[in-house]
């Protein structure tokens, strides 16, 4: 009896230790198994809010890039529709470079019944700073210098016979056809205008280079109002030659 009872012990402890064990190896490959779903879990989340910083970073420098653009050409705009010959005592009336334009034009104010009125000369002009890479537009003694990071501005004039680099309508005694405004958004440079490490061994002048290579970001054209009227398949055909002769300058 003594023996039965002894034997049916030991078989009740073997069983419980093997059914011991077998919960533990269960509950090991468990938490393996636990590990690598948290940790890919993890990785996931990790990458979504990654990805969500780097979404965040595009909108807002396609905003600042949208704003620069709309500021630069609405002051051209504005200016054009208004322009003068000559500005008496502010000078040549459209007068500029390649990397600037200034333009002496009436202000417009609402008249009687809401009818516009002219006033008096006010100048607009829109600089590039190459060494800041931050164009600037001022107008009537104001001065804004816009957020958005820029490579490269290149202003160009069209004439009767042709584009030029640079224009004085006192000297020309007329005004241009119009002006073509292009912009090189420079996308090696944060918010702040700090050159990022990658892009901080690359030397300015190749970075101006390239700008002239590749395509402009945004480009306008505003013709004066009051200029000389061309016809709209030579204006084009002109600008098709502009673009042609930037390239080969540019690889020059």
């Amino acid at each position: 009896m003594t023996r039965a009872r002894r034997g049916s012990s030991l078989l009740r402890g073997s069983s419980l230790l093997r059914g011991f064990s077998l919960l533990r190896g269960f509950s090991l490959l468990e938490a393996i198994v636990g590990v690598a779903i948290a940790t890919a879990f993890l990785g996931a989340i990790a990458m979504f809010t990654m990805n969500l910083g780097d979404s965040r970073a595009r909108l807002a420098r396609m905003t600042r890039e949208v704003e620069c653009a709309d500021a630069i050409f609405n002051a051209m705009e504005r200016a054009c529709a208004t322009a003068v010959v000559d500005g008496r005592s502010l000078g040549p009336g459209v007068a500029g470079n390649e990397s600037s334009v200034r333009i002496v034009h009436c202000a417009v104010a609402l008249g009687g019944q809401g009818q516009p009125a002219f006033s008096d000369l006010v100048d607009a002009a829109i600089s590039f700073d190459a060494g800041g890479k931050r164009v600037s537009v001022a107008h009537g003694g104001q001065t804004d210098v816009l957020g958005a990071p820029i490579r490269n501005m290149r202003v160009r004039y069209l004439g009767v016979d042709g584009w030029k680099d640079a224009y004085d309508s006192v000297a020309s005694a007329a005004f241009p056809v119009g002006v073509q405004v292009s912009i090189w958004f420079d996308h090696t440079r944060d918010g702040s205008g700090e050159q990022s490490t990658a892009a901080a061994t690359d030397d300015d002048s190749t970075q101006s280079r390239t700008a002239r290579v590749d395509p402009p970001d945004r480009t306008r054209f505003f013709r004066i109002t009051g200029g000389p009227r061309a016809d709209p398949l030579a204006v084009r055909g002109m600008r098709d030659e502009s673009r042609s002769d930037t390239r080969e300058g540019a690889t020059r």
